[in-house]
Parts: C-alpha cells; structure tokens; sequence
C-alpha cells in the first residue's frame, strides 16, 4: 500500500462521512470540517443555479438538446478542471482507466437510463424513483462495502423521502419496460455515487485528481448518447444567437463547480449523505421557483416541504451528534 493512501487512511481526522472525530464541533457546531461545509455550500448553489438556468435556456431560446448540453458542460469541465491544474490548485496523480471507468459509466448509465424513466413513465413514478435512491444506498453500502448506518439515522430519513413523495409525486403511471429502465437508472445513479466516493480513498486521490480523469470519458459518452435522446439535425441547424451562446457558457460554468463540489462533497461524506443534500437541493429548487419565478404551488406541496425539511434538519442534528460523540 502506498504512503499516499496509507495517509488518507491512517490520519486524516475525519470519519467515512466526512465528520470530525470527536475532536472539534467544526463549522457552526455542526461537525463538518470548513472544506466540507463550503462544498455543500457551493453543490447546493451552482445545482440550484444551473437547473434554473437550464430551464431558462429551454423557455427563453426553445433549446431542448438537453443530452448535448450535458456533453457541453462535462467538456467545459475536462478543460476547466486541467486550467485549475495548471495554476497548481491542486497536484496531478496518474489514474488507470479501468480504474475510473466505473464512475464514467455509472454517471452515463444514470443519465440514459433516467430520461428513458421519464419518457416511458410519468413524472410522478419518475420521482418516486429518484426516491428509491436512498434506501437502494443503505442496501448497496451493507452488501459491497459492510457498512451500516444507525437506527437513529434511518429514522430521520422517513420524513425525509415522505415530504418529497408529498411535495414531487402526482400521478403514478408506469409501463413494465419504464419500470426496468428505471430500477437500472436508480442502480446506476447509486454505484456511480458509491464508486465516486470510494475510488478518491481506494486510490488515494482528491476530488479534483479523479475529476480531472473521468469528465472527459463522461464528455464522450455523452456524445455518444446524443443520438439516442437529441436530434442532430437541430442541433446542427439551431439559431444559435449570441444570448444564447452566453447563456449556454453561464450554464457551463455553472456545471463545473457542480461537478468540482459532487465529487468533493461525496468524497468528504459518504453517498447516503449526498442523497440528503441532493434531496436539500430539490427542495431549494422548488421553493426559489415559487418565490422569485411566480410558480404555482398548493396546500400539499408546501406541507410535503416542510415535512421533508424537518427531516434534513434532524439528519444533520445526529450526525452532528454523532460527529461529537453524543
């Protein structure tokens, strides 16, 4: 074993998910380190910001090529994350390929197989699905990895995923062909999380140096998946206007520091946290499209947020807890 991994493994002062070992309250009390906690800051800004931008693009210019914008952004990523390297934020390490092809094919697998959910079944199963994400983690994590999470911890997950069925989950309609595509989608969303957060130890990397090897590999698998989702001809033929063009560049940026703060968010922590804070996302989501864009929403709606903020707010309190020893 190398003395890079052996120090990743041995002496950094921070349990699997992230949280200080009894040693220090970290940021606000809350038992995260500053870099943990500015990561999930700035996950949840740029995601917030580039799903409202995204959305902007398809009403604003009829851009719909949503496959070749996801190949954009993880272009602009492959080449951002190398300028970054180049101003020496952060130190190369040599990766084999069949040793991040897994977080590649896991992140494609997701996106394929969760448009081809949403087009064969109806949004409200498509969220339920989404859903599945959180116990598919706990079941994935006990049978690869042997770890477990505390009964008290599963416990605040309840309100959790029941606000979000609240809020998200309409009509239920699925085919047998959707319900297949989405249990893939849902297996390859939660491996691709797995595999991101456990190749930065197993290989003894940051979130940056693995970045910098698997967004070019995801950049031409989406390319290759452009065919299949988007038609060529219009995105060949598309006006592309100047507020267009700058749009699509504001939403590339945007996307970097999505994909810089997944991958060191899901290296800090552990994938069943990531699905907390992507849930926290959706729910910032929704309630910035209510209040600055004029959204409709009901009665039912406000409650299933409030409910599953209720269940946020109690994962962080024990694993606060937790992180102290309580």
């Amino acid at each position: 074993m190398s003395s890079s991994l052996l120090r990743n493994q041995k002496i950094e002062p921070f349990d699997e998910d992230g949280l200080m070992k009894k040693q220090s309250p970290g940021v606000c009390g809350t038992g995260l380190p500053m870099i943990t906690a500015l990561g999930i800051v700035a996950n949840l800004g740029t995601v917030v910001g580039v799903v409202i931008m995204n959305k902007y693009i398809q009403k604003k210019h009829g851009f719909n090529s949503i496959i070749f914008l996801s190949f954009l952004h993880f272009v602009f990523t492959a080449i951002g994350i190398r300028i970054i390297l180049l101003f020496g934020f952060f130190s190369y390490k040599d990766a084999k390929m069949k040793s991040v092809a897994p977080v590649a094919l896991g992140s494609l697998g997701s996106v394929a197989f969760m448009n081809l959910n949403l087009k064969y079944n109806s949004v409200g199963f498509y969220q339920i699905s989404k859903l599945a994400c959180i116990p598919v983690t706990i079941i994935l994590g006990t049978c690869v990895e042997g770890s477990t999470v505390p009964f008290r911890v599963k416990i605040t997950l309840i309100p959790l995923v029941l606000g979000m069925g609240i809020a998200n989950v309409h009509d239920v309609d699925a085919s047998l062909l959707g319900t297949l595509y989405a249990s893939i989608a849902v297996l390859c969303t939660v491996a691709a999380q797995t595999f991101t957060s456990s190749l930065q130890r197993s290989l003894g990397c940051d979130s940056n140096q693995l970045l910098y090897h698997t967004a070019p590999l995801i950049a031409f698998g989406m390319l290759a998946l452009c065919p299949f989702f988007d038609d060529f001809y219009t995105i060949r033929n598309f006006n592309y206007t100047f507020p267009l063009i700058r749009d699509i560049i504001i939403s590339c940026a945007l996307a970097l520091g999505v994909n810089i703060s997944n991958y060191l968010v899901l290296g800090k922590t552990s994938p069943l946290t990531y699905q907390v804070v992507g849930h926290l996302k959706t729910i910032l989501t929704i309630t910035f499209g209510v209040i600055v864009l004029g959204h409709q929403t009901n009665f039912k709606n406000i409650l299933g947020i409030c409910i599953a903020m209720c269940g946020v707010i109690s994962y962080s309190e024990v694993k606060r807890r937790m992180s102290l020893g309580r």
